[in-house]
């Protein structure tokens, strides 16, 4: 695409403020070359901003600390990188309700202090420092405390969107009972983005466990390895249960990674009596042994991390009772895998033997095709170089739904200014 025109910069100066508007360095997505970042300071802003570039057909990229960015298929028409930092703080918190209304832009390090403070705990764990509450929404992100916390589209009460004509527009409210109709948060939520831009959320939050251990195990390469796994995941104190292969461990736990096999890690969480039953049982059964926490953030570091230019990262959601086929049909593919048996999320890691290798990639996209396939469930390519992307949807292949996808973006996005391209089936 073309570069800005000095109307165009004028016209985004003027929605979204002045010192909004940054056109002194260009940097590229996926191919896709933007020439200014806009960081509107306010949601009043924002809905100004996105209606200049529909008023003006200007596409954008839509940011907020920029962890997600590999995730989605490359930018079609894009121009500019809008911004969400701007739109930062927590708008309310209810101590005695237990719900917070936050900013988008907000950094979940910052959020998470906030709610701390009024005793509160956030229920967002997702890989990436810079991660914002927007884009964990956006992109549906979870991190290994999911199977405790929830999917973030059940912990969103109301959800603050401007639309692609720059409409802004609530859905939902601080309790669920404002939800009637159609839910239209659970449209927005791991959308990417494609259908509207969201500036605030209201947000569930939970209580602070009484207790919070982590436990880490070793498991050998048989054939009851996952099923026990899964009923670890299972023991009501667990907050997260993480099984990473052999191949990987060594970045988790470098003096209990196994040779062969799994480590296990589960995270227990909730009143002291009860945590300390379950460390005695799976002492007993498992053999596990107390570890310090920092083992949980590096599996969720390592769930996040890309690997250049020959690396491919596959999300797969599957039956957990069909894990086992799962991981050994990815294996078979020479993947390395970090898994959540309770919640049947893979994460597989498989290196492609050169950059543009287009027969690997083939060969890769079969083995997760089949993998998920067989595991009654479906895959995403959440990390890849750009070639890769440009030559086969990240969200796999077409279905039913993406027919309602384009007509949804049709209706939100009349001009198709954010983040076209980037969703499933390229809308």
């Amino acid at each position: 695409m073309s570069a800005l025109a000095p109307a165009d910069l004028d016209a985004l100066r003027r929605a979204a403020g002045e010192a909004a508007v940054d056109a002194s360095a260009a940097r590229e997505i996926d191919g896709a070359k933007l020439h200014a970042t806009v960081t509107p300071g306010d949601a009043d802003a924002l809905a100004r901003t996105v209606a200049a570039l529909a008023e003006r057909s200007i596409g954008c990229v839509i940011a907020g600390g920029g962890t997600r960015l590999a995730l989605g298929n490359p930018p079609r028409d894009a121009r500019i990188l809008l911004s969400t930092r701007g739109l930062s703080g927590v708008l309310e918190l209810d101590a005695e309700e237990g719900v917070a209304r936050i900013q988008a832009g907000t950094p979940l390090a910052t959020a998470r202090t906030a709610v701390e403070e009024a005793g509160w705990e956030l229920p967002f764990d997702p890989p990436g420092a810079r991660t914002t509450l927007g884009g964990v929404l956006a992109s549906g992100a979870v991190g290994p405390r999911h199977l405790g916390y929830g999917r973030p589209r059940d912990l969103v009460l109301g959800l603050d969107v401007v639309l692609g004509d720059g409409v802004a527009t609530r859905c939902g409210g601080r309790v669920v009972k404002n939800v009637t109709g159609y839910d239209l948060m659970k449209l927005h939520v791991g959308a990417c983005g494609a259908f509207g831009v969201i500036s605030a959320a209201w947000l569930r939050l939970r209580p602070r466990p009484e207790s919070e251990r982590l436990f880490a195990a070793t498991l050998p390469d048989t054939p009851d390895a996952i099923p026990r796994a899964i009923a670890a995941a299972r023991v009501p104190t667990v907050r997260a249960c993480v099984l990473i292969d052999a191949r990987i461990a060594p970045a988790v736990e470098p003096r209990r990674a196994p040779a062969l096999g799994w480590l296990l890690l589960v995270e227990c969480a909730g009143d002291e009596a009860a945590v300390a039953r379950d460390a005695l049982r799976f002492a007993s059964e498992l053999g596990a042994e107390e570890t310090a926490g920092g083992a949980l953030a590096r599996a969720r570091a390592l769930q996040g991390e890309t690997f250049g230019s020959v690396g491919l990262r596959f999300r797969l959601a599957v039956l957990p009772s069909r894990l086992r086929e799962v991981a050994r049909e990815l294996h078979g593919a020479g993947a390395a895998l970090l898994v959540h048996p309770g919640s049947g999320l893979v994460h597989a890691r498989i290196a492609l033997d050169a950059e543009t290798d287009g027969a690997g990639l083939d060969r890769a996209w079969l083995a997760a095709r089949t993998a998920a396939q067989g595991g009654a469930g479906h895959v995403v390519l959440e990390s890849a170089p750009g070639w890769a992307k440009a030559v086969r949807d990240v969200f796999g292949d077409p279905s039913d739904e993406w027919r309602l996808a384009r007509s949804l973006k049709s209706r939100f996005d009349p001009a198709s200014v954010l983040n076209a391209g980037r969703f499933v089936g390229g809308i």
